[in-house]
């Protein structure tokens, strides 16, 4: 990889995170709503995997389904930069998204929510493994449009996987 393009990279990885904690942070009114929280607000055990098929586009819909799909370029950009394994990459990825979940909570600009570190962690990783295995094709247009097809379909499966257990819980 050239350094023009590892300089691209990164500097696309640092916007995008910038992003993503503003969203954590002060998205969807969250400094407003920290004058009327009294005390810290957590959920440490998960009750289900907040995803499943819309029966009608709502709200809380398009949160839990961008708590999955917003990390998704944590998965593609990180390997893209950075010649890291996978376990290491979840393993920093995770504790990164704790450190952030602990800081909403302390600042009351959100809640520590364990459902959260889980769902964002599979989108990182529906994005590792859409890169990785979309770029084992050989042409360019092969590699891009083979991982946005692997991004749907591993989206795909996960809502499916999460709507039959969420029945049986």
């Amino acid at each position: 990889m050239t350094k023009k393009r590892q300089n691209i990279l990164v500097a696309l990885l640092v916007i995008y995170s910038i992003a993503i904690i503003y969203f954590m942070f002060f998205g969807f009114g969250r400094p407003n709503i920290h004058n009327n929280i009294h005390g810290y607000r957590f959920s440490i055990i998960p009750t289900g995997i907040p995803l499943w098929f819309p029966k009608t586009l709502s709200f809380l819909w398009i949160f839990s389904l961008g708590n999955l799909l917003g990390f998704v370029p944590f998965g593609i950009l990180i390997p893209m930069i950075f010649d890291i394994k996978y376990h290491k990459f979840i393993f920093i990825f995770a504790i990164s998204i704790f450190s952030l979940e602990i800081l909403q909570m302390v600042t009351y600009l959100g809640s520590f929510d364990t459902t959260d570190i889980i769902i964002n962690s599979i989108g990182a990783t529906i994005g590792f493994l859409s890169y990785k295995i979309g770029n084992s094709f050989k042409l360019a247009s092969q590699k891009i449009i083979g991982t946005v097809v692997l991004i749907l379909s591993f989206s795909f499966i996960m809502i499916t996987f999460a709507e039959i257990f969420n029945k049986f819980i």
